[in-house]
């Protein structure tokens, strides 16, 4: 009896001993663990070199503050026909002027010629329509309401359309977009590509040019009535005409153009004008729904002392609906042979706000 009370004992010691031993190896194991998921050490970074994009963005932020901090900057950028910004920031660029990325959405409308259908490309800032170009930032005024104009113009000079009137290019000496005749080719910079232009931080129109003339969608943007700011207008043009206008050619390849007729939203309306088979400006004016309105002129196909044919003065707008009176009329050495000296005063009045 006595043995087996001591040997019961003896089980229990053994069993307590064993017991011990194991939560002192559980404890250890879980310490163990537990170093697995903590650290005295901060954790290893690998540094690869590489910048980031937000250093990136800070660099060229820093670089537009430096390019436009200096005036010589900018006038030595405009004697050059480039921004001083050009390829480090602008909302055609890489980045909008607050240093953010920036896909304003312009984009380049092709149709292919086997389906029909349109195929959009983004724009390329080297080149428009296969043609070489050079980005151009022009900035007006200062301060809060200052303007800024992003856009392009040919890397070389190439003549504009003749059959259109209003061709669009940057003189630099003025840093000015002028539609004026160009006398000196030297300083005109023909415009060429996407436009934009800024009040401040808002955009105000948008579109594209082509060889100086406006080419595809072209928006407007300001404040409705309750003060949102949204799309104001508008237009959609065809190499410098509105493109609903009707189009008639001398040839089949349509490379010689003989009338436009301006339409515009289903009326024909606008500038019209017609040409003689050698591209010669034949007649111009104004159409107000169909209406011949304002002042029209008609020209001689050559002239010596200039070609001014005849001025014709029509009503004021389309409800003035009245017959033409003939105002003066030239030969084609420049000679004035008629003059209808009882409309001087209305010719004036009209041709001040002429088409």
């Amino acid at each position: 009896m006595r043995m087996s009370v001591d040997t019961t004992i003896t089980k229990i010691s053994s069993f307590w001993f064993v017991a011990g031993l194991c939560v002192c190896l559980s404890q250890t194991t879980f310490a163990q663990n537990d170093s697995i998921f903590t650290t005295a050490k901060k954790p290893l970074i690998e540094k690869s070199g590489r910048k980031t994009i937000l250093d990136e963005l800070s660099e060229k932020k820093n670089k537009i503050k430096e390019a436009f901090s200096s005036k010589e900057n900018l006038k030595k950028a405009a004697l050059e026909g480039v921004s001083a910004s050009a390829g480090v920031n602008s909302p055609l660029g890489e980045l909008n002027s607050d240093g953010l990325p920036a896909d304003l959405g312009l984009k380049v409308s092709h149709r292919t010629k086997k389906s029909g259908k349109k195929k959009i490309n983004k724009f390329a800032a080297s080149e428009y329509e296969g043609i070489p170009i050079t980005h151009i930032t022009n900035r007006l005024g200062s301060g809060e309401r200052v303007t800024i104009e992003e856009f392009f113009v040919l890397k070389t000079y190439q003549a504009p359309s003749v059959y259109v009137r209003d061709i669009h290019w940057f003189d630099y000496r003025a840093h000015r977009i002028l539609t004026t005749l160009i006398k000196d080719k030297e300083y005109a910079q023909i415009l060429h590509g996407p436009y934009r232009r800024f009040r401040g931080e808002h955009l105000e129109e948008e579109g594209y040019y082509y060889m100086g003339t406006k080419h595809g969608r072209w928006e407007k943007y300001g404040k409705d009535v309750d003060g949102d700011e949204g799309l104001s207008d508008k237009q959609i043009y065809e190499k410098g005409f509105p493109n609903e206008s009707v189009i008639t050619y001398y040839d089949a390849n349509q490379t010689k153009i003989k009338e436009v007729i301006p339409k515009m939203h289903g009326k024909y309306s606008g500038l019209y004008r017609s040409f003689y088979e050698g591209g010669q400006l034949k007649e111009e004016g104004t159409l107000d729904d169909s209406v011949r309105v304002k002042l029209w002129r008609e020209y001689h196909q050559f002239g010596s002392g200039g070609r001014t044919k005849r001025d014709i003065q029509y009503g004021k707008d389309k409800y003035e609906a009245i017959e033409g009176t003939v105002l003066r009329e030239y030969d084609n050495r420049g000679k004035l042979v008629y003059e209808n000296k009882n409309k001087g005063k209305k010719e004036e009045e009209v041709e001040g706000d002429r088409f």
